[in-house]
């Protein structure tokens, strides 16, 4: 699976926890539509978050690396 650091802007509620709000997708700042899915998952070697989003009419998975914080964009998808 690639792996591509993007910025992403976060709303964090009581618990703390990041849910993402905006991408920057070249260069622009796109609004996420609906977070389609959250999971927590461990590779072997890290903690991810990911999140299933509706971006743009299409669909992006994103991956927030819970020890560094540093966000990065997944595989895509049409939207359904």
């Amino acid at each position: 699976m690639s792996r591509v650091p993007v910025r992403v802007r976060t709303y964090s509620g009581y618990r703390g926890e990041q849910r993402p709000t905006a991408v920057e997708r070249d260069g622009q700042w796109v609004l996420v539509e609906e977070i389609l899915e959250e999971a927590v998952e461990w590779d072997g070697e890290q903690v991810w978050r990911r999140f299933r989003i509706r971006v743009g009419g299409r669909v992006l998975v994103l991956r927030r690396d819970e020890q560094g914080g540093a966000w990065f964009l997944g595989e895509e998808g049409e939207a359904t």
